[in-house]
């Protein structure tokens, strides 16, 4: 069992409360949604529960504050994947990118690396500056660069931006899969991928203005007429 939880979350930045008095819990193994417009506070909210950010409040990580945590125990209990890729590359290939987090946390290499390149597809392009790549395939190497360390828990800031097609069912089938496993949350504007995923998925969270508003089911995503509200592009608008 995985459990992640936060208890009176409130984040303040540059004077302005980004999230408020955030309180919710997720259980593992398992797939949880974060639904939200841009600047409704998702991403504020994964960068908290990953101890990305300074945070009042608590975040426990199996009922321990994440704050107990080294930061390498942390990143080796909680893999973070950015919506920006960019963010994070510096190194001078893609193999050397994806493999600096085993490095910075002396794990070994195992079949997990090349498991995560043969899934993404991105064993084609291992030689290249990860600064050359598309936008698709910065997002893969990105999620690869994370995911290669096999953490307990996944926190996935909008996965599925600069995804064509076929990494879109790479995406899926991958989350799909390690959410037997693992505790795995996304956090998007997009509700038609959580409607996608709806058969994998426990719970979805609708966050607003820095506040979660409501829970919901995945099978009410399309009887649900709040979402308009909120500024998230409901289903039957994709399907009219």
């Amino acid at each position: 069992m995985i459990s992640l939880e936060a208890r009176n979350l409130t984040v303040t930045l540059n004077g302005r409360a980004v999230l408020r008095d955030i309180n919710l819990g997720f259980q593992g193994p398992g797939l949880y949604f974060v639904l939200g417009q841009n600047g409704s506070g998702k991403s504020t909210l994964l960068r908290s529960l990953a101890g990305l950010i300074p945070f009042e409040g608590e975040v426990l990580l199996n009922g321990i504050d994440i704050r107990k945590y080294s930061r390498k125990e942390l990143s080796k209990a909680i893999g973070y994947v950015w919506q920006n890729p960019l963010y994070g590359f510096f190194e001078s290939t893609v193999e050397r990118e994806i493999k600096f987090i085993l490095r910075n946390l002396d794990l070994e290499q195992t079949n997990r690396f090349e498991e995560v390149i043969k899934h993404f597809g991105v064993g084609n392009f291992l030689k290249r500056s990860p600064f050359s790549l598309s936008g698709g395939e910065a997002k893969r190497v990105c999620m690869c660069s994370v995911l290669v360390a096999d953490q307990q828990v996944y926190l996935l800031d909008e996965p599925e931006g600069e995804l064509d097609y076929q990494g879109l069912e790479k995406l899926i089938d991958f989350v799909k899969s390690e959410s037997k496993r693992k505790l795995i949350i996304i956090a998007t504007h997009n509700a038609l991928l959580s409607y996608k995923m709806r058969d994998t998925t426990e719970r979805i969270f609708i966050i607003y203005n820095g506040e979660i508003i409501n829970s919901i089911k995945p099978e009410d995503l399309l009887s649900n007429n709040s979402l308009v509200k909120v500024g998230i592009v409901p289903i039957q608008w994709w399907l009219s």
